[in-house]
């Protein structure tokens, strides 16, 4: 076998030829080219990157958004019912004090018209007995009632101790008061009566007082003794006003 050394040096010239020509007109393109492609999709991916943080950090943000607001929500619905309650219960207590109020009202209107009633009772029954005493002294003598209610008068009179009959009677005027007119003989004998009792001279007048209905009173400066049958009426509506108070306040 003959082997042609030109030849195969022209062919190894070639084959480098070759392949510097390949190296520097396509290999470096493609590898550029190749370089270029690569640096794109790197781009790509740290865009995708970016963007898949970016969503995540929204998705965060947006839950924490969330659970922010549903923690407002439920601390608003909890500031809610407790609003609520405290409405009810002063709504509650509202309503227990004015049906307090209105039952005191009430007893008091109550009472007071049942106060105006007995007032108004007994005003009727100290008028009917008056009118019934002043009927019953009609048919009675005067004379034996006013010696009756007279000599009461000065029993009180009597058991009035000394000083204080001092300290009542300094020497004043003093009057005599009855229903009706005294006789002379009458005036004459309550005058005796009255100034063996008495520790001053007596100054005494008459007078006449139907409203007195029967008995007599002796009125001065200083003192005012009542013995008639008005006095009495008096001295028992006082009690049963008295009595009636009582009863109120227990």
């Amino acid at each position: 076998m003959h082997i042609n050394w030109w030849t195969l040096t022209l062919q190894a010239i070639n084959v480098l030829v070759l392949i510097w020509l390949l190296s520097r007109f396509l290999y470096r393109p493609v590898v550029a080219a190749i370089e270029a492609r690569q640096a794109a999709a790197d781009a790509l991916l740290a865009s995708a990157a970016a963007a898949k943080a970016q969503a995540e950090t929204e998705a965060a943000a947006l839950k924490a958004s969330n659970t922010a607001l549903a923690a407002d929500a439920e601390r608003l619905r909890a500031e809610v019912r407790t609003a609520a309650d405290a409405d009810r219960v002063r709504l509650l207590e509202t309503a227990q004090t004015d049906a307090e109020k209105m039952g005191e009202a009430a007893k008091a209107g109550i009472a007071a018209e049942r106060d105006a009633m007995r007032k108004a009772l007994e005003t009727q029954a100290a008028t009917l007995a008056g009118d019934l005493a002043a009927k019953l002294v009609q048919h009675l003598p005067p004379a034996v009632i006013h010696e009756a209610m007279f000599q009461k008068l000065t029993d009180q009179l009597a058991a009035m101790l000394e000083v204080d009959r001092a300290r009542s009677f300094d020497g004043s005027a003093l009057t005599l008061v009855t229903p009706t007119p005294l006789h002379d003989s009458e005036r004459a004998r309550c005058r005796d009566a009255l100034a063996k009792l008495l520790p001053v001279p007596l100054d005494l007048a008459f007078e006449e007082e139907p409203g007195l209905i029967g008995g007599c009173e002796l009125r001065g400066a200083h003192v005012h003794l009542r013995n008639s049958w008005r006095a009495d009426l008096d001295d028992m509506l006082g009690h049963l006003a008295k009595d009636g108070t009582d009863a109120r306040d227990a």
